[in-house]
């Protein structure tokens, strides 16, 4: 759980009384709760964490845009259940800290108490020798090529993220590019000069996951005919990615957890006490807000590694960057007509960037490595018949 502060002043900017409502039955004890209806009547030196309420962006008023900007880096977006879609994937793509309500008591506390200890530590474990203006390699692919926020927010992330050993959680959907973002971050951090350990969890037998991560001792268990180096013990002063950490058990949660609070471990069979500095980056699909609500996933490891979270969106929800991706993947030598380019921004990539990679790669073979043309591309149909 995050360090709990004695007492912190909270600012709610809202013209809502059901908002209202919500805030202040969500308050305990240690929390003084203000409440203004515009971002003009804020004394920010008098604010430990600012909750700004989401719908204040409804009409889209550049005002109370400069002033979500401005105040972002210590504020909490409260999203009401009507909200538009459009302020919804605004707020979702521009801002790190969000709640949406109906939540209970205990997880808003948490929530709290977590962004303010993120905003006491922002300086924290970073390695500022490193310029967060660097570019992003354009080796990969053009994966997070584009100028829109959405793509400028997550070449930011990567940045950020690679300057800190805490852990990395990515999430999105399958093909949107987290284990390209993964690889992004371990090669531009202080560890890049090594190549990453990767483990997928859907590859981890339960009965053997502690000896999967822990290694063991020779003779420890049946067909143990060998001393065995666990994935936490080869990653050492490296970074380790883990996949697919939605489909983790309770019990694999649970070696994580234990490994990410001291670095420590024994292999199984011995009683020899072991450390390594591992770099931990995890990846995953699944919804684990779901999970968090029906326990299925352990609040204290997602406390433990939730300070950097990356959303990268669906394709789709981006498609003024496909151009720009296309730029960077094909480089200087091949070209592309304007309507097979009109073509890959009006298709909606069920598959995201993964997807439109396989494309622009099978349309090259098809053009011969000269011009892409709309005879040149070809979608997948993945739909069964009825």
């Amino acid at each position: 759980m995050p360090d709990v502060p004695d007492f912190v002043r909270l600012s709610l900017v809202t013209k809502r009384q059901d908002v209202i409502n919500f805030v202040e039955a969500m308050c305990s004890d240690e929390m003084e709760l203000t409440i203004v209806s515009a971002f003009s009547e804020l004394n920010t030196s008098k604010i430990t964490l600012l909750l700004i309420d989401a719908s204040l962006f409804n009409d889209f008023n550049p005002e109370s845009l400069e002033y979500g900007k401005k105040y972002s880096s210590f504020s909490i977006f409260i999203l009401p259940p009507d909200l538009s879609t459009h302020v919804l994937n605004y707020v979702e793509t521009n801002f790190n800290y969000s709640l949406s309500f109906p939540i209970n008591t205990d997880y808003f506390r948490a929530y709290c108490f977590h962004v303010i200890n993120l905003v006491e530590s922002s300086e924290k474990d970073y390695n500022f020798e490193k310029p967060l203006n660097q570019p992003v390699p354009a080796s990969f692919d053009g994966l997070f090529a584009g100028n829109s926020n959405v793509m400028q927010k997550i070449r930011r992330q990567i940045l950020e993220a690679s300057c800190t050993k805490e852990p990395v959680l990515l999430l999105g959907e399958t093909g949107t590019g987290k284990t390209t973002a993964a690889g992004l971050i371990h090669e531009l951090s202080d560890r890049g000069g090594k190549e990453k350990v990767a483990v997928s969890v859907s590859t981890i037998v339960e009965s053997l996951a502690e000896s999967a991560f822990f290694g063991h001792k020779k003779g420890a268990f049946t067909n143990a005919d060998y001393d065995h180096k666990g994935h936490f013990e080869t990653a050492d002063k490296n970074s380790l990615f883990v996949d697919e950490l939605g489909l983790a058990s309770l019990s694999l949660q649970s070696i994580f957890l234990t490994f990410l609070d001291t670095g420590n471990f024994k292999r199984i069979g011995e009683n020899i006490e072991r450390h390594a500095d591992v770099r931990m980056i995890f990846a995953t699909n699944a919804n684990l807000g779901k999970m968090l609500k029906n326990g299925t996933f352990l609040d204290a490891l997602f406390y433990r590694i939730c300070d950097h979270i990356i959303r990268i969106p669906p394709l789709r929800s981006h498609k003024e960057d496909i151009r720009e991706m296309v730029r960077v993947y094909l480089g200087d030598d091949i070209k592309i007509t304007d309507e097979a380019m009109n073509r890959l921004e009006e298709y909606d990539w069920p598959g995201n960037v993964r997807e439109l990679n396989k494309c622009l790669r099978d349309a090259v073979k098809n053009c011969n490595g000269s011009l892409i043309t709309t005879d040149s591309i070809e979608f997948y149909d993945i739909s069964f018949p009825q």
